[in-house]
Parts: C-alpha cells; structure tokens; sequence
C-alpha cells in the first residue's frame, strides 16, 4: 500500500512539473510571437491578417489561463487546502453560465452548444467544483470536435441522482485509450481538431471533483464519432467537513 501511494506521489509530482516546463510555455510562446507580429503590422498599417492574428492570441490566452486555473485548482486539492462547500445551486444557471465562456472560442470553430436542461434543478453541491467539471468538459468538447459540429449539454434527473452529459460529435476516444483518461499514472493527451494541445489534468480535476459529492464520472466514446462525458450527482447529499 506504501509503495502504491509513492508511486501515485510521485506520478503527481512529474505530471505537475511536466505541465509547468512544457505545456505552460505553448500558449505564451504564441502570444508573444503573434503579439510581435502584430507590432509589425501596426506599425506598417498592414491590416488584412490582424484579425486572424487577434483569434490566435485570444486561443492561446484562453488556453493558458484554462491551464492556469486547472493548476491552481489541482494545486490545492492535492495540499488539501480546497474547502469543500456544498449549497443548493441551480445546475441550469450553473451550466448556462459555464457555456458562454465559451461562446468565442466555440464560435471561431463554428461549433454550436445546444443546452437540453428541464425546468428548475437544484442541487446540492460546491458550486466552484461543479464549475470546474463542466468548465474542463466543455473545453474538451470544444477542443476535439471539428470545425461545424456540435456540442449537447443534457440534464436528466430522477430521485436518486442528477445525471449532467456532455456529448460531442468529434474525433473520439480509441478504445484501448478511454480507461486512461481518468487517471494520473495513465499520461494519455492527443491533439484537438486546430491542433489545440491537452495536458489530461482537466479530466483528473473532474473524477476528483465528482467523487468528492459521491458522484461518479465516465465516458463512452467512438473513434471518429465523438464522446459523451456523464456524471452524476446525488439528490441528496448531507452537509459534511472535507472528506
């Protein structure tokens, strides 16, 4: 058992430092040279290609304070200094509100987000844990569904549980790669549909978020079809200190 958390320690560890010295350094490395090319545009009036430039810096941006949140985040989770607080929030609101952060960077690709919520769910849970979860799946929606495709957010409830899905008709999971997804020793990232790179930690902020409401988090995918992301969450959940 020692040497099984060792391993898992030290797992989190490199992946933590490989997303700092590598995958952080990308999007700032875009910014600056688009922003430089910008510069020069501007300073010859050169105005036919500043909006396309202007797209990739705001890619690169949203990419790296994506990037930046999921660390922090990850960050506290793993030093146990995230306080669990739950509350009755409205996941219709909650879900709204998280899809139009993405309404830019979904539209660049002409991608639409359907939303399929029924009237009024509340639920008990953290408000920024459940944020975090349809932020990071989202992005992924995003990230790997082609140019003009969609992205359906659908909430199904019954008395036991609240089940939120994410579906997508993108590039899809291989089969011998979906149990990896979930899991920190298991370093599975593939590019998006614009080449948009991923770290996987996302993904691992999801699982641990969810099963911090004693939710569960799976995915069922296609290669070449797309993916449906589900979680659920419970109906009922008592109030209780960090587990």
């Amino acid at each position: 058992m020692l040497n099984k958390e060792l391993l898992l320690t030290n797992a989190t560890k490199d992946k933590f430092f490989s997303i700092i010295a590598h995958d952080l350094k990308s999007p700032f490395n875009s910014i600056l040279g688009f922003s430089n090319l910008l510069m020069d545009l501007a300073s010859r009036k050169d105005y036919d290609n500043i909006e396309e430039y202007a797209g990739i810096i705001m890619q690169s941006s949203t990419r790296a304070m994506d990037l930046l949140l999921n660390l922090t985040e990850w960050s506290r989770s793993q030093t146990g200094r995230m306080e669990f607080n739950p509350e009755y929030i409205e996941m219709n609101s909650l879900i709204n509100e998280t899809a139009l952060l993405f309404d830019d960077i979904a539209g660049q690709k002409k991608i639409t987000i359907v939303r399929n919520l029924p009237a009024n769910v509340p639920v008990f849970a953290d408000k920024a844990m459940i944020s975090t979860v349809l932020r990071n799946l989202i992005s992924n929606g995003v990230k790997f569904t082609h140019p003009g495709g969609k992205i359906i957010i659908s909430v199904v409830e019954n008395q036991s549980e609240l089940k939120v899905l994410v579906s997508d008709n993108g590039v899809g999971i291989p089969k011998d790669k979906v149990q990896k997804i979930f899991h920190i020793n298991q370093n599975y990232t593939t590019l998006g549909t614009n080449k948009e790179k991923g770290t996987g930690l996302g993904l691992l902020l999801c699982k641990e978020f969810v099963e911090k409401h004693e939710g569960n988090i799976w995915v069922e995918s296609e290669e070449g079809k797309g993916s449906i992301f589900y979680f659920t969450l419970p109906n009922k959940l008592e109030t209780k200190e960090n587990k």
